[in-house]
């Protein structure tokens, strides 16, 4: 995949599709799949998460969430990968 570009883990999307609050470490291109801040948390270290963990009241849990879930559902499912994978085979 490092050779291709880059490919989050499944697990990222299982989780947000089930309205999970996630926090992460940083990985490359985070902004084109979720909204660092609105949608996912990204942190840098253990003491981050802690820090970020400490501060997260469960409202905004949930409304970050639900964002994630709005936007796993609305552009990452499996039909559309499938999609994006026949367009692109369909164009060659």
């Amino acid at each position: 995949m490092a050779r291709y570009g880059f490919s989050p883990a499944t697990r990222v999307f299982e989780a947000a599709g089930a309205g999970a609050c996630l926090i992460t470490d940083y990985w490359e291109g985070i902004p084109q799949f979720f909204e660092p801040g609105r949608e996912i948390l990204v942190a840098r270290d253990g003491a981050e998460v802690a820090e970020i963990a400490r501060g997260l009241d469960p409202e905004q849990a949930r409304t970050i969430g639900a964002a994630a879930r709005e936007r796993a559902l609305a552009e990452h499912t499996y039909a559309h990968r499938a999609a994006q994978l026949e367009a692109l085979l369909c164009a060659s």
